[in-house]
């Protein structure tokens, strides 16, 4: 519908321009996809890792944005506030 819109304004460019992105962005897409599921798997490299030992400083981060994320689920007006503060800041100083 966007570029039907488009093209009978008259921003035939922009049509396509929004046609050659989509097409680039879905190459990649698929890239990442047949690499996700159909390459084998190597696994001659060991690599190390923390064996998922949970710190004391990782469980706090963790806590803090699940209290953040669920505060601002509940009560997005401050968030917004904000960014659209920003926003005039930016564009209208």
């Amino acid at each position: 519908m966007i570029l039907y819109a488009a093209t009978h304004n008259g921003n035939i460019f922009m049509a396509l321009v929004a046609v050659v992105v989509s097409v680039v962005s879905a190459t990649y897409y698929l890239k990442v996809i047949k690499v996700i599921h159909f390459d084998p798997l190597n696994v001659t490299e060991t690599v190390e890792t923390n064996k998922g030992e949970l710190t004391t400083s990782n469980s706090l981060v963790i806590a803090t944005i699940t209290l953040l994320l669920i505060f601002f689920i509940f009560n997005p007006t401050p968030l917004l506030n904000s960014v659209h503060l920003l926003t005039l800041n930016l564009f209208y100083w």
